[in-house]
């Protein structure tokens, strides 16, 4: 039987347009490593300045390619609107035509990662659901207390995995593949939505698991509903595997739990 960590391939979705490609090289300094060292394939895509409104023909049918060992580039915008391109549909495309992965892991630049309560959580989830198709922090935010682990499969039509980190199986990837679909100008960067509604759609359920979390005490984005404040990944008998927006404060969560 394969490992988990060779059926698995993990993506950054960064930039290379100033002053948000901070944010990926951050990741590469701090945690990238530590879980490039526990085994993962951990890659940071990236856009092509070069794409215009109109693709060439060879931009189309020549959609990747690695610009160094560790970063993809394809052939879609480096900004916000290249979000979707990105993050789910040229990556699925790339992993499903050339790759024998099971497994796609997309994070955010701003999220930060404990490789060891990363690689437990993978571990833990593929080994009680092994049919596991769709993994992430499930928004609308539910109610649960964000500082003890819950862990809930939901199928509710607008009830999505949060784009700070979702995992998709090979079996989600190619129904997202297929239904996937942009109605309107904003959903070129809102890829966690179009993948969500997708899902929910074709009734493929979302196992939510609050080791992965949307908000951080740098950017607290509700006024959670128990009252007790924002769990900090950096805390060492946190449960939280990926927190999203770090602010530029990874080198500092690093430091902090001296990985």
């Amino acid at each position: 039987m394969r490992k988990i960590t060779d059926r698995v391939v993990v993506m950054v979705t960064g930039s290379n347009v100033e002053p948000h490609d901070k944010n990926w090289k951050e990741c590469e300094r701090t945690w990238v490593p530590k879980l490039r060292e526990l085994g993962y394939k951990v890659i940071i895509a990236v856009g092509n300045p070069d794409v215009g409104f109109v693709k060439t023909d060879e931009q189309k049918n020549n959609y990747f390619k690695f610009i160094s060992e560790n970063i993809i580039q394809f052939n879609t915008f480096d900004n916000k609107f290249g979000t979707f391109d990105k993050s789910i549909k040229l990556p699925i495309k790339w992993i499903l035509e050339n790759t024998d992965y099971d497994f796609y892991f997309r994070i955010d630049s701003d999220s930060f990662v404990h490789p060891k309560r990363f690689d437990k959580m993978i571990k833990e989830n593929l080994q009680k659901f092994p049919d596991l198709d769709y993994m992430g922090c499930c928004l609308p935010w539910m109610g649960w207390n964000p500082h003890q682990h819950s862990r809930e499969m939901v199928c509710r039509d607008r009830h999505f995995a949060a784009g700070c980190g979702y995992m998709i199986s090979r079996k989600g990837m190619e129904i997202a593949d297929k239904k996937m679909r942009i109605d309107e100008h904003v959903h070129f960067y809102v890829d966690d939505w179009v993948l969500g509604r997708a899902m929910w759609e074709n009734r493929v359920p979302l196992l939510h698991d609050s080791r992965i979390y949307f908000e951080s005490k740098h950017n607290v984005q509700i006024n959670d509903f128990s009252k007790v404040g924002v769990p900090d990944i950096t805390e060492s008998d946190s449960h939280i595997a990926i927190q999203h927006y770090m602010k530029g404060k990874m080198d500092d969560a690093i430091k902090k739990l001296k990985l």
